[in-house]
């Protein structure tokens, strides 16, 4: 019996569905960035912008773009306790991209919106704004890579 059940999970194991995920690193993209220009931006979402578009301007071939952007990132107070402290925040970052290359320039807009619960611990609060900063810059370069593909497309 053990025979059995070890050569049918051997051989599930050696068959595939061919499942390739969409965004997978063998895509080729024909495309680099050859300069990032932040201007009146928030420091720290800014930083981890440029951190996740720094493998695409090491590339030296395909397409060029220099990209302005300007990274706005707030942070309200949602509701309030009875005593008048806030309980709940919203984290609202908006990126407006300037893209250039050399037939033409596009805008492109993005705002990404979270929210949080207060902390007890203003340190352990900062620490899980600073992983939703992570995040959202993640989500913004996905999005801006996509939209600069298809820009190379066309």
């Amino acid at each position: 019996m053990k025979k059995i059940y070890i050569s049918i999970v051997f051989f599930l194991f050696l068959q595939s569905c061919g499942y390739v995920p969409i965004y997978s690193v063998n895509q080729k993209i024909n495309f680099y960035i050859e300069s990032i220009n932040f201007e009146n931006s928030d420091d720290e979402l800014s930083n981890y912008i440029d951190l996740n578009l720094i493998n695409y301007t090491n590339k030296k071939d395909g397409k060029k773009y220099k990209i302005d952007a300007n990274v706005q990132y707030l942070k309200t107070v949602i509701s309030k306790n009875t005593a008048g402290k806030a309980e709940e925040y919203e984290l609202i970052s908006n990126i407006s991209f300037t893209i250039s290359s050399l037939e033409e320039i596009k805008k492109i807009n993005m705002k990404e919106i979270f929210r949080i619960n207060n902390f007890d611990d203003e340190f352990e609060e900062r620490q899980y704004e600073q992983e939703i900063k992570k995040n959202m810059a993640r989500s913004i370069v996905s999005k801006l890579l996509l939209q600069l593909s298809r820009f190379d497309d066309n």
